[in-house]
């Protein structure tokens, strides 16, 4: 341990001396420099699936490019994401415009297409951009994006251009042991010249976790890899086929949460031989205490020495969790650019096999740590999308339109091992299990299943659902002369909604055997208006709709039954509705060196779909919960200082809360929205220059966000406070094949929290306080490589 740390310090001192060294070399005459005659370039983008800029569009559209992506070491979308005004991810998932809805951080309230598939592929390796754009998008993207939709556009194959490239990184953090790597790969060939060409990326990762289980000393870890494969066929001028594949691989074991809950104590079950007892054993509990003010780990082991690690990162679990997934993607984009002379074609295709599972140690909640019992998770599904896409190809005319077709369906087949729940094998456990559980699961597991560990089951007899839309959006334009021009935009979809699901569950917690299904209709309109009184500025108003799909709840558990809670729970729940009124204003001034887009926004939610957790049980199921409201404003600019000088500035208020009562999520009318920093803010400042006539060039940015609640019926443990991060980062271009980088995150090594939230509403001794931590102060280094 000593030895990594004093690695991590040498890493740590070299990278600040290089960034230093890099600040000090830019004492260069100005003439010297090339940005006298910079400007920031103007950004085009793909938002309403036609090309134009950023002004031209009438809604909220942030691009990041595959050089900012390279510049600022962002190997993921959640990296970028922290840099975007109104955009909070308390545990990854992106939630914008205030848009999450319960009390869980994954709320679903956005979405991913990556090459116009419904993919959420968020892996930045060998990526030409990524578009976000804000707020509802539900007639041209469809159901899940009512708070956005975030579009991966992947780097496609090079007709004539032979390529071989890739990127190594490595992070150390501080009180972290082991290290963080990322290894990507990548290779263009062209094949048959102007008319086939195959491009492949690959990516291994690992991280390295801070929270170590302190019953085993296992470390939290978590490794990933991914390839892509793309094969373009151009058959004419005009007609462009690529056949693409994705495999993705991730796997992790350990908790991604810290505990701090200081229970007091624990329990203990004692045990008499009795020959005439259940088992053998008769079985009684005890309380033993601790000092109150310890965690969990250190009530339980006393000074018992396991880890270096900090006292925050200190976890105690019986057993250490496991997760996997696996994608198999097959993709299929055709594009035909004129149709009879009067439009173009596209279709985006795709068909996947997904599967996860994993094991949740449930040793705490079901057994208060007595003995261990755990899940098995084991679940797949098939995913078969279509989307026609018809669009004019007159690009002077001042009618534009976009008219398709989208279909969507998941199957899930029969599934007998969706969950098997197990408790540990001998008498002792089985006596235990009928002691405080008061029912044989032993025997349980015997009768049923056919063997003693196994004590419950919950499986799938058939369930899909499926989505067909159909969309049109119109554009047009009204010359206004010196005046300018004026855009009258105009969006429809029309949406059908049907699923379907049989489960069954047995053994100790539930006995049920559920039918359910449904249909939903209905449309979802969008309407905008903008005016440009020249080329460089553009103002705007826009009202959009969208939606999330319903659909069916699993069995209530029998141990469920009791719980305040499950009066609200209905085999089916519906789609949830979104309306969103926005004006805006963007331009670029200075020639060109200052562009800024700002949004203000009103949204109403109706039948709010959230995930309501039952405290006494541990399960959860979907529900509509009344209304919510959400207001605010954005800001994002950059500006062109000069002396090759970059400025980004992005900045956000969001006031978002509840309209009615909801008793589902323990919320009140005027609760603030959960998870929902009221303002965050993004300042970075670039500075190019030439290091022994070389290009190079370093960065500083700081983040800041507001407090947040991440629970109703708030409790000491449901509160994050605000944060604010300072980050250092420079690259040198060694040659025109290989650039190295160094970035120091947190630079100030402030000790912040992302997340955190007590599991139970009530004051258990055994259920978690959970918390994470985001990362102290740490450094990567990065080569970017260009073989041919």
């Amino acid at each position: 341990m000593e030895k990594t740390k004093t690695i991590k310090k040498s890493l740590l001192c070299a990278a600040i001396l290089c960034s230093f060294n890099a600040v000090a070399a830019d004492e260069t005459p100005a003439e010297n420099n090339a940005e006298a005659k910079k400007v920031v370039d103007r950004i085009t983008v793909t938002s309403r699936k036609r090309e134009e800029t950023i002004i031209e569009i009438p809604m909220s559209v942030s691009s990041v490019s595959s050089t900012e992506i390279e510049n600022r070491n962002y190997l993921n979308a959640q990296d970028l994401y922290r840099t975007l005004a109104g955009a909070a991810m308390p545990r990854g998932q992106l939630i914008l415009r205030g848009l999450s809805g319960g009390n869980s951080a994954a709320p679903g309230t956005t979405t991913t297409f990556t090459d116009d598939v419904p993919f959420s592929f968020t892996n930045l390796a060998d990526v030409e951009r990524v578009e976000v754009l804000r707020g509802p998008q539900g007639t041209l993207y469809g159901s899940n994006a009512i708070g956005g939709t975030v579009r991966v556009i992947t780097n496609k194959p090079r007709m004539n251009e032979f390529e071989l490239f890739g990127s190594m990184q490595i992070k150390s953090e501080k009180n972290v042991e082991g290290y963080d790597d990322s290894l990507s790969i990548g290779v263009n060939l062209p094949l048959i010249e102007d008319t086939l060409a195959l491009r492949a990326t690959g990516n291994l990762y690992n991280d390295s976790r801070p929270y170590v289980n302190m019953f085993n000393g296992n470390q939290s870890a978590a490794q990933g890899n991914f390839v892509r494969t793309q094969l373009l066929w151009t058959p004419t001028e005009q007609t462009d086929v690529i056949l693409g594949y994705v495999k993705t691989e991730y796997r992790s074991e350990g908790t991604t949460l810290g505990d701090t809950s200081k229970p007091g104590g624990y329990w203990r079950h004692d045990y008499t031989p009795d020959e005439n007892a259940p088992y053998g054993y008769e079985v009684n509990h005890a309380w033993v205490g601790c000092d109150e003010n310890l965690i969990r780990a250190k009530c339980i082991l006393g000074d018992q020495k396991i880890t270096d690690a900090p006292e925050k990162y200190m976890v105690y679990n019986l057993i250490d969790g496991s997760y996997y997934s696996e994608t198999d993607l097959v993709t299929l984009t055709v594009e035909h650019d004129n149709l009879f002379d009067i439009a173009s074609m596209t279709y985006a295709g795709s068909y996947r096999e997904f599967q996860d599972g994993g094991l949740d140690d449930w040793s705490r909640l079901d057994a208060s740590d007595l003995f261990r019992t755990w899940i098995i998770n084991d679940d797949f599904y098939d995913r078969t999308t279509h989307e026609f896409r018809f669009q004019n190809i007159d690009i002077n005319s001042d009618l534009s339109w976009t008219v398709g077709m989208f279909y969507d369906k998941v199957d899930q087949p029969t599934n007998p091992n969706v969950q098997w729940q197990y408790h540990e094998a001998g008498d002792r456990v089985s006596a235990s299990t009928l002691y405080w559980w008061g029912v044989d699961a032993t025997q349980t597991g015997l009768d049923k299943f056919g063997t003693p560990s196994r004590n419950w089951n919950s499986a799938r007899v058939s369930a899909w659902s499926k989505e067909f839309a159909l969309f049109a959006d119109a554009a047009y334009n009204f010359d206004l002369g010196d005046m300018g021009g004026l855009e009258l935009n105009v969006g429809l979809r029309r949406f059908e909604l049907e699923d379907y699901s049989h489960t069954t569950s047995a053994g100790i917690w539930s006995e049920d055997n559920v039918i359910t299904g449904g249909e939903e209709d209905g449309y979802r309109k969008k309407i905008s208006v903008s005016y440009m009184p020249s080329d460089n500025y553009s103002v705007y108003t826009l009202y959009s709709e969208g939606y999330r799909p319903g659909g069916n709840n699993a069995p209530l558990a029998q141990s469920c039954v009791a719980d305040p809670k499950a009066k609200d729970r209905k085999d089916r729940y519906t789609s949830d509705s979104i309306d969103n009124y926005e004006i805006g204003f963007k331009g670029s001034a200075f020639g060109g060196k200052f562009n800024f887009a700002t949004a203000v926004y009103h949204i109403d939610w109706t039948d709010v779909k959230t995930s309501i957790y039952m405290d006494t049980c541990g399960f959860s199921f979907t529900a509509n919960g009344g209304g919510a409201r959400s207001r605010g404003i954005e800001f994002e600019s950059t500006a062109d200082l000069g002396y090759d000088t970059t400025l980004v500035f992005n900045a956000s208020y969001t006031n978002s809360e509840l309209t009615e009562d909801n008793d589902a999520i323990s919320g009140k009318a005027g609760d603030e929205m959960t998870m929902v920093p009221k303002y965050n803010g993004y300042l970075a400042l670039d500075k190019g220059f030439e290091l022994n006539g070389k290009p190079a060039f370093v960065r500083l940015d700081v983040s800041t966000y507001g407090s947040y609640f991440t629970h109703f019926n708030t409790k000491d443990g449901d509160e994050v406070p605000g944060y604010t991060t300072l980050n250092l980062s420079g690259r040198y271009e060694v040659s025109d094949d290989v650039k190295v980088s160094v970035h120091i995150n947190n630079l100030l090594d402030s000790e912040d929290i992302s997340y955190q939230r007590q599991r139970s509403r009530t004051n258990t001794t055994t259920a978690q306080t959970y918390i994470d931590f985001l990362p102290e102060r740490n450094i990567a280094v990065r080569i970017d490589y260009t073989f041919f």
